[in-house]
């Protein structure tokens, strides 16, 4: 069955992680004194989709950021945490996103996601040499 992204639109907290999760965050550039607040943050997420392409609105830290994006072209994508380059892909039931220079230094993120069940997605990452993942659960 196709990942249905109109179904990641709801209230998201992070749930279960890999034991170097802390340590991929801070590889993506969050400061270890801000890990424990990133970990514990909701966010809420609305999404819309229109054949191939997918506008995305998060809100977190009390900000929000709305990107449109086309499945399988490469674009820009701005959060709390900045602007940087993404393409994302759809292959059966997977979200593949790819950041080719997450840092401005060459460091490349892809995170790939599946639903476990209505209320809780699976997320892959791999952050340079290290790899993990995170459950993120439906509040």
């Amino acid at each position: 069955m196709p990942y249905d992204l109109a179904k990641e639109t709801g209230t998201w907290e992070t749930g279960k992680y890999s034991d170097n999760y802390p340590q991929i965050l801070e590889k993506l550039g969050v400061p270890k004194d801000m890990l424990s607040q990133v970990m514990a943050e909701k966010y809420v997420i609305e999404v819309t989709v229109s054949g191939n392409t997918c506008t995305h609105k998060m809100t977190e830290f009390g900000q929000t950021s709305v990107n449109t994006f086309t499945f399988g072209v490469e674009g820009d994508e701005t959060d709390s945490f900045g602007t940087r380059r993404v393409t994302h892909t759809m292959d059966g039931d997977t979200v593949t996103s790819h950041y080719p220079n997450m840092d401005g230094k060459g460091l490349v993120f892809t995170t790939t996601r599946r639903w476990v069940d209505d209320n809780t997605i699976h997320a892959e990452m791999k952050v340079g040499d290290l790899e993990g993942w995170v459950e993120n659960k439906r509040v």
